[in-house]
């Protein structure tokens, strides 16, 4: 079995994001938190002066963490991979 490469990208002094091709965990801020790739978790970003990043599961689950504008390229680019590394969705009956 081929290891997966670990994607990481910091959000601020206390907040870090990373993806392993399976789960995204989130490390520090307030609690670590653990999405599953059938949870469907997708990264949002509120610009601004008081800038957030909100992770959103297909059930509604969410997690908001504040960004330091710098840090901004490197969460986009783990973004735009953990969105590539979503499995297709079911058909709805």
């Amino acid at each position: 079995m081929t290891p997966t490469p670990l994607y990481e990208a910091q959000a601020n002094d206390y907040a870090l994001l990373s993806f392993d091709g399976r789960v995204l965990e989130v490390f520090g801020y307030v609690d670590d938190a653990r999405y599953h790739l059938w949870e469907r978790p997708c990264l949002e970003f509120r610009p601004g002066r008081m800038r957030r990043l909100q992770i959103i599961t297909k059930h509604g689950r969410r997690h908001c963490i504040p960004y330091d504008e710098h840090l901004l390229p490197g969460l986009q680019a783990l973004a735009d991979h953990l969105a590539r590394s979503l499995p297709p969705e079911a058909p709805k009956h």
